[in-house]
Formats: structure tokens, C-alpha cells, sequence
């Protein structure tokens, strides 16, 4: 058996009776340097843990000489199973091989210290980033969604964003001040920045500072970073730098009014349409999703509001529209929309895989739009494009045809209720029905290898 023991920040005197035991009767001790110095007494063998996993899964193996034996005892921080060695060993190893044994978690710890509340928050890790890996607490596992350009750590700050209050395990190359840095110059100015250095020793120190004031520091390598937004940081009139982003259950609802938009010409999608678009894209939480010809991004928005975890690209050629879907964004506050001043044709390559891409625009180009799109489409996701002309239509439906996808077409007519007149007698108004263009609504989806879709096909 394996024992995966976590120290808390009081060292050897945070651990139980049990624990101790189990430390003090095992003949092989592996863990940091650190935490193998808590017990200068020990025995037995001890091994200390590099860069290189995989050494210590060849030790820990049973077959190995030095893993055949009653138990060995290897030593974490905190929880060895948030953002710790314990997921690793258990992939490697088996459930049955290892029991884990926490202890308090450095996040714990910090947010005990800084006096906030942490079960709203977002925990994250740069560890690794440099080398495309990619870690989030809520998952534990790498994020194979995303290539070694998207996970580089310029992609942490999308991630950040995301969300109110953020918890960060930096390391010596993605220290503090270089995630500030970042988020700076992407325009985020309104997080309020805790670093916490050297915990549970005579060093430890807890600094506190606007993200500017973060950016001018150096700090030790041990220390973990975090971000509440809104949290006492002003602007130069004593104003709040942006409100806290609304959560879910106040927020999110397909089917905002046209006039909560800002936009012109008619250039946005209608209330209606727009549901039944979004329904169709059969979005997920964490979606990547593409709006190409996004208008007044009032698509974008919606789909923003509902994959709070994701991200959308609102892509936008027109300089009239941009500005409008600018101004959308920061009214309800979708953070996790990145606009995109640019053809289609010349942007979509460089984003990152989507989930579900919808296409409101395109002209002419659409079918050269479209086959980049099925070309980048994850597997698994949808492809939506609304036609106002026949020609569009034709376009977006043949093109899916012959690549043998599943279509669905559907044309969607709507009429609203106007006032037109108020009769002589009474003031009553008089209303008639005012029908909107038709639009159609073609859907593409790759067709899926499951197998008892083929089968009920041969029936």
C-alpha cells in the first residue's frame, strides 16, 4: 500500500496520530526536499522527488525491488489531491494501491488568511503552462480541448476573467507579477491582488495591491496568488472599476429584447431568432463558440451569458458594428467575449478549436467561410448559419450535403403585434400583425460513429 500523507503549514505537528504512525514504520519516505526535512529522524530510506514523475511511479511500482514491501509513505502539501501528486500516482498506480490522507490545502489556508469566503471561487494552476498543460481544480485533468498555442500561459487570462475570485499556484516563470502584467494588457485593470509568499514559515508574508502595484514586485518563488474583482479597487473619480459579473441564476435566459441592444439598420439578430439559433448550437458551459458576421453581437452575448467557462469570438469586419457589439459587451458585462476586427477569411485560423460556430453573415463568402469552420469543428459539434436570401440558403445547405453531413433547414416566420391607429371613441388602440422577413435556419452536424445509429440505419 501507498500512503499519499499531506503536511499542513505547521509541518510535522499538523499531521494525526495515524499519519505519524504510518511515517514512523514505513522503511521508504518520498516526498520535496522540505517536507522530507520535518522528519530529520527518520530511519529508512528517503527519496526525493524531482521534476520527473515517472521516476517515482517506477519506485512505487510493485514490481520494483524497492516498492515490494509493506508500505511506503510519500509526502504532499495540503491535499495531495487538489492540484497535488495523488491524481498522478492513482492513474499510474490503481485506487487499490493508494490511500490518501489530506491535510489543510495551501487555498484554504490563504483565503483563511485574507478573510474571504472560497467556495465561489475559481482555482487555477500556470505549473507546466509553458510546456502546454493545462490544469483546473474543477476537473483535475490536462484540457485536451486546447492546442500548445491556446495553453500557452497567455491563456490563463481568458480564464481568469471568467470569473470574480480566482485562486492561482504560480510558479518561478509565471510569477505575479508577469499574470498582472498580462492582465493588464488586455485592458483588465478591476481585480484587487493578494500574493502570499513563504506560507507557514518565519517568511511568510501576505502583500496586497492593485494589479499596477503588483506589476512593480518581485516575490518569493513560494507563493500563490489571488484575484477578487471589484474587491476595493477605483478608478481616478472613486467609481468601481467594473461591476462583479452576474451569476447564472440572475442572468442567464435566452431571449433579451432587441432594445436592450445597441445597434443600427436593423444589423442585429432577432430576439426570436436568435432562441431558436441558440438552441440549435446546443451549447455546453465551457463552449468555444465562433459568431463570424456578428452585427451587434447580440448572439455573442447570449452565448457568453450562457458558457460562462468558455469563450465566444464575435468576428466583425464592418468599424460601425464593432463599436456596437464594444458597447453591448460592456453593458451586461461578458468578459469572456473576445471581438474580433477582421474577415472571416482571415482571422478564423489562428482561433481556437470551437465547439459551435454560428454564421449571421458571410455574403458571397460563405462557402469558403464554411469549410474552414468544418474544418476546425470539434467532433461532436454544430455548425449554424441564418440565410435571409435563397442563394445563402441554397449555399449553406448544399455545401453541407455534399459533405455528407446531417442538415436540417427550418424557415422561421415571424409576426408581431403593432399599433397602427386609436378609434375616435374610447382611446382604444388598434393593432395589426407586422411580419418580419423570413429567415431560414440551416443547421450542419458531422455525422457521429455510433453504432446503434448504424445499426437502426439498416432496419
Amino acid at each position: 500500500m501507498i500512503y499519499i500523507i499531506g503536511l499542513g503549514m505547521e509541518g510535522k505537528s499538523s499531521l494525526s496520530p495515524r499519519a505519524l504512525k504510518l511515517i514512523d514504520k514505513t522503511s521508504l519516505l518520498i516526498g520535496g526536499r522540505r517536507h522530507l526535512a520535518s522528519f530529520p529522524e527518520f530511519k529508512g530510506r528517503k527519496i526525493v522527488i524531482g521534476s520527473n514523475l515517472e521516476d517515482i511511479e517506477k519506485i512505487l511500482n510493485r514490481k520494483s525491488k524497492i516498492g515490494n514491501r509493506k508500505w511506503s509513505v510519500v509526502l504532499a502539501s495540503g491535499d495531495p489531491n487538489f492540484f497535488g501528486i495523488a491524481d498522478f500516482l492513482v492513474k499510474k498506480l490503481g485506487k487499490d494501491a493508494v490511500e490518501i490522507i489530506p491535510n489543510v490545502s495551501t487555498m484554504q489556508y490563504v483565503f483563511a488568511k485574507i478573510k474571504d469566503s472560497w467556495n465561489d471561487a475559481r482555482f487555477l494552476s500556470v505549473h507546466g503552462r509553458s510546456r502546454g498543460q493545462i490544469l483546473d481544480a474543477r476537473c483535475k485533468m490536462q484540457d485536451a480541448r486546447n492546442t500548445d498555442k491556446e495553453s500557452s500561459i497567455g491563456g490563463i487570462v481568458d480564464e481568469i476573467v471568467c470569473h470574480n475570485k480566482v485562486g492561482i499556484f504560480t510558479d518561478p516563470e509565471n510569477t505575479p507579477s508577469k499574470i498582472a502584467k498580462m492582465l493588464l494588457d488586455k485592458g483588465v485593470k478591476d481585480y484587487q491582488a493578494y500574493v502570499c509568499e513563504d506560507l507557514g514559515t518565519d517568511k511568510e508574508k501576505i502583500t496586497r495591491g492593485t494589479l499596477t502595484q503588483i506589476t512593480r514586485k518581485k516575490f518569493s518563488p513560494l507563493n500563490v496568488m489571488i484575484l477578487i474583482r471589484g474587491q476595493g479597487v477605483k478608478g481616478s473619480r472613486g467609481q468601481d472599476l467594473n461591476p462583479r459579473i452576474l451569476e447564472p441564476s440572475n442572468s442567464v435566459f435566452f431571449g433579451i429584447p432587441d432594445s436592450a441592444f445597441s445597434h443600427s439598420n436593423g444589423m442585429i439578430t432577432k430576439e426570436e431568432i436568435r432562441v431558436i439559433s441558440l438552441s440549435k448550437l446546443k451549447l455546453k458551459r465551457d463552449s468555444i463558440i465562433w459568431d463570424i458576421g456578428s452585427g451587434s453581437g447580440s448572439l455573442s452575448i447570449e452565448a457568453a451569458m450562457f458558457a460562462k467557462d468558455g469563450r465566444v469570438f464575435a468576428v466583425e469586419k464592418e468599424k460601425t458594428r464593432i463599436a456596437h457589439i464594444e458597447k453591448n459587451k460592456k453593458r451586461f458585462g461578458t468578459i469572456n467575449l473576445e471581438i474580433i476586427h477582421a474577415n472571416a477569411s482571415d482571422s478564423l485560423k489562428t482561433l481556437p478549436t470551437p465547439d459551435a460556430v454560428f454564421i449571421g453573415g458571410g455574403g458571397k463568402d460563405v462557402v469558403k467561410i464554411l469549410d474552414v469552420c468544418s474544418k476546425r469543428l470539434k467532433q461532436g459539434g454544430r455548425i449554424i448559419v441564418n440565410a435571409i436570401t435563397l442563394e445563402t440558403l441554397a449555399a449553406a445547405a448544399g455545401f453541407f450535403k455534399k459533405k455528407k453531413w446531417n442538415v436540417e433547414t427550418i424557415s422561421v416566420n415571424i409576426a408581431k403585434t403593432k399599433d397602427v391607429a386609436v378609434r375616435a371613441y374610447g382611446h382604444t388602440p388598434l393593432h395589426i400583425f407586422n411580419a418580419h422577413n423570413p429567415v431560414f435556419i440551416v443547421v450542419g452536424e458531422p455525422p457521429h460513429l455510433n453504432p446503434l445509429t448504424s445499426t437502426l440505419s439498416k432496419w
